[in-house]
């Protein structure tokens, strides 16, 4: 059987790096209701993204910026140079000019503030699943 998808043809697997397992529990519920994406699961530090991404391909991660460990901008950076096919995303309730422009010169697809809501991190998602650059609201109000 095949699922139904946004229009690509493929499933987004979507792989998870938050120390809040709150969140990264409330993603995996809202990712298992959708049937254009596919929850490949979470990590709760930066510190071995790059290992994780090579051996579960996910089209999508996203990415916290208050993590404990590797630096995640350092993880993103490297994932993008290892595995140019994964898309990072930033999802941070820290939303500054600055870290949106560290964020995408580290190799991020996008930036998505945790205080946008679903819809907005779903529509940031698909457009960078389907090869854009994309910023929530509040993202794109701090990108200049």
């Amino acid at each position: 059987m095949t699922l139904p998808t946004s229009g690509t043809g493929r499933r987004h697997a979507v792989l998870c790096v938050d120390d809040n397992a709150e969140i990264a529990a409330a993603l995996e519920l809202l990712f298992s209701r959708l049937p254009d994406f596919e929850w490949l699961g979470w990590l709760p530090a930066a510190d071995h993204l790059v290992a994780e991404a090579l051996e579960r391909h996910p089209r999508l991660v996203l990415v916290d910026i208050d993590l404990p460990g590797t630096d995640p901008f350092r993880a993103i950076e490297e994932l993008a140079e290892r595995d140019p096919e994964v898309r990072a995303v930033m999802f941070s309730g820290h939303v500054r000019p600055e870290l949106v422009d560290r964020a995408l010169g580290a190799g991020a697809w996008g930036y998505v503030s945790k205080n946008d809501g679903e819809e907005e991190l779903l529509s940031v998602l698909r457009q960078v699943a389907a090869g854009e650059f994309a910023l929530s609201s509040e993202a794109g109000r701090m990108h200049v």
